[in-house]
């Protein structure tokens, strides 16, 4: 399965059809993540990056959105691979640099064909941030090299119907719009994408196994484009 955008396997996802929900309900679960995906992307595809001058210096906002995680068990196979679609919360404080957040509700997805996957639960949380955080010019360490540039880790636990997963990976991002209205958040979203990996049991016995377990994230900053 090929990763080729900002959340990707939303086309794919969309392509492949899977249950469905039927057109006189509103979507719930994965589908409406989905939906509420492919909605962002619309909205924020082609939007360009945050002018370096429109950067705050102070205070903090809220962005909201959907995070995909694409796991990978055998990359020449797709059948086997699996997709965990969450949303997403994460807070840019631009006084401290930092950024913190959240990725739950999540769903899930695999056995992919042509004609279509299978739904599968997921629980967990992925944190965001918990250990590694950077907005702006990383001068430092050169994690990130423009002001409008943001690093983060992510890390938690997932358990899907073969087990209990520990994700964890880092994540390069950048704030997409600029706002110029008096009084509005000047930034109107951000998108970021990482690598990482998901293991489950102990390392070093028998029924230890790694996946590469790559992340997506996409959402908008509150307030009109």
């Amino acid at each position: 399965m090929l990763r080729t955008m900002t959340l990707p396997v939303l086309t794919l996802l969309s392509a492949c059809g899977g249950a469905g929900t039927p057109v006189t309900q509103a979507p719930t679960g994965l589908d409406a993540q989905i939906a509420a995906g492919e909605r962002l992307v619309d909205r924020l595809d082609g939007v360009a990056a945050t002018q370096f001058t429109a950067m705050p210096t102070t205070g903090q906002a809220t962005f909201t959105g959907v995070a995909n995680l694409f796991i990978d068990p055998v990359v020449a196979t797709d059948a086997d691979d699996i997709v965990v679609l969450g949303d997403l919360t994460t807070t840019a404080n631009f006084d401290t640099g930092v950024m913190r957040g959240r990725i739950d509700n999540l769903n899930g997805a695999t056995g992919f064909t042509a004609s279509g996957y299978r739904e599968i639960p997921v629980d967990g949380v992925l944190q965001i941030g918990g250990r590694e955080s950077v907005i702006g010019n990383d001068v430092d360490d050169s994690r990130t090299n423009r002001p409008n540039d943001f690093y983060v880790d992510y890390q938690g636990d997932i358990t899907l119907p073969d087990g209990t997963y520990s994700v964890d990976g880092t994540l390069d991002g950048q704030f997409l719009g600029t706002r110029t209205a008096e009084g509005v958040f000047p930034i109107r979203g951000l998108s970021g994408s990482g690598e990482g990996v998901a293991s489950r049991g102990v390392e070093g016995t028998a029924g230890f196994t790694e996946y590469s377990a790559d992340l997506d994230i996409i959402a908008e900053a509150p307030g009109r484009p």
